[in-house]
This record gives C-alpha cells, structure tokens and sequence, in this order.
C-alpha cells in the first residue's frame, strides 16, 4: 500500500520534472497528515527554495488531514470536493491556492 512519504516522493519527482510550470505558483504549501503514517511536509514552489521536505514553517496555504484520507485523494479514490464539503480536509491560509492542488496530486 502507497504511503504519503511514497506520494511526497511522486509529488517532488513531478515538480522538478514541470519546475517552469510549478514554480509558476510561487507559495508554499504545508500538509499535515494526521495517523500513524503522518507528519508535516512541504512543498515549497519558490524559485528560491523548491522543493518537498519534511519540516514547520510557515505556508501561504495549509492543508490539514488524515493519512489514510490524503492516500486516498491521491489516488482518486476520495473526491476533493467531497472530502472538503464532509470535513475531512480543512484548508488554512490562502485557500484560492488550493483548487492548484489538483495538478500536484494527479499520478
């Protein structure tokens, strides 16, 4: 079974491969993944500082859900949409940067 380090892993092959097309967005992005697989990554989509890491700092959009939700969005196996609209994905920040996830996520 793909855990969210594995989807972090996809999430940064991608961005480097596209880097003229992500780094286009310029924010940061923080997700907090709560359960046992969890943790606090960034994804950092500065020209200055690219990247995913693992790490707390600040973020222009913050994506807060479980472990086991996030795998599942990642994998199309729960919709966006429904996932924000029954709580289980909560948004901080600039939340307009959200709906760019899409292109993140997507294998």
């Amino acid at each position: 079974m793909e855990t969210p380090s594995d989807i972090f892993a996809r999430i940064e092959k991608k961005i480097w491969e596209r880097f003229e097309e992500f780094s286009g967005i310029n924010s940061v992005y923080k997700f907090i993944l709560d359960g046992p697989s969890g943790g606090i990554w960034i994804v950092d989509l500065r020209k200055d500082s690219f990247g995913v890491r693992l790490g707390e700092e600040e973020a222009d959009c913050t994506v807060r859900i479980l472990d086991e939700d996030f795998v599942k969005l990642a994998n199309r196996r729960l919709k966006a949409e429904y996932a924000f609209i029954m709580g289980k994905v909560r948004l901080y920040g600039d939340i307009r940067l959200a709906t760019k996830l899409g292109g993140l996520l997507k294998g």
